[in-house]
């Protein structure tokens, strides 16, 4: 059995993440790699595979309360290939299999700054973005399941991962929440020695 905290303290470097779901899936990139005509296009994709996921799908969803799902970024620049992150989206596990079904699409946690100043505004206008691409009578495979399960625009909502560090032991746990303490009160004290003469707070 291991000991996973749930708490902002332990919260991984960098590991919010937003997904969309659907109902009971989660939406997928349905990616391909594509060798670009290097005498006609320009670009930064120039000279690399590329590989798009702009035609989405829905996959089973994973446990994504556990961080056994989780898989570093794949090194697109390192292998030679190019992905459009101008939305801070990128798909799952790439390097495992990049036709997988279960690339899911993920998101930074600030990617919806892209759409508006107002997360709520931009939460909305992703959905619907996403909505009208899994919809579209071209999109069959999904745009069936839609239909099938009658489900509407409400049944599609943007959701947040957060990895946690885990332990070993419930003794690693407590020595972690430990040092925790200890270094949040060093600063309190830190803070009181840096008032000014006479000032208690």
């Amino acid at each position: 059995m291991g000991y996973t905290n749930n708490s902002n303290h332990f919260r991984k470097d960098e590991s919010e993440l937003q997904y969309m779901t659907l109902w009971e899936q989660v939406v997928s990139f349905e990616g391909y790699k594509h060798q670009w005509d290097n005498e006609r296009t320009l670009g930064p994709a120039r000279g690399k595979r590329e590989w798009a996921g702009k035609s989405l799908g829905i996959v089973e969803q994973h446990d994504f309360n556990s961080n056994s799902w989780f898989s570093q970024r794949y090194d697109f620049d390192k292998n030679d290939q190019y992905f459009d992150a101008s939305m801070r989206d990128y798909p799952f596990a790439p390097h495992e299999h990049l036709r997988a079904k279960d690339a899911y699409m993920l998101w930074e946690p600030d990617a919806w700054k892209k759409h508006s100043d107002n997360y709520w505004t931009a939460k909305a206008i992703m959905e619907e973005s996403v909505w009208k691409i899994l919809t579209d009578p071209w999109n069959q495979k999904s745009a069936k399941y839609i239909k099938d399960n009658a489900l509407t625009f409400d049944d599609l909502n943007l959701e947040t991962i957060y990895l946690y560090d885990e332990f070993e032991t419930a003794e690693e746990l407590n020595e972690a929440h430990k040092a925790l303490q200890i270094k949040e009160y060093e600063a309190k004290i830190d803070r009181l020695q840096k008032l000014p003469y006479g000032v208690t707070r």
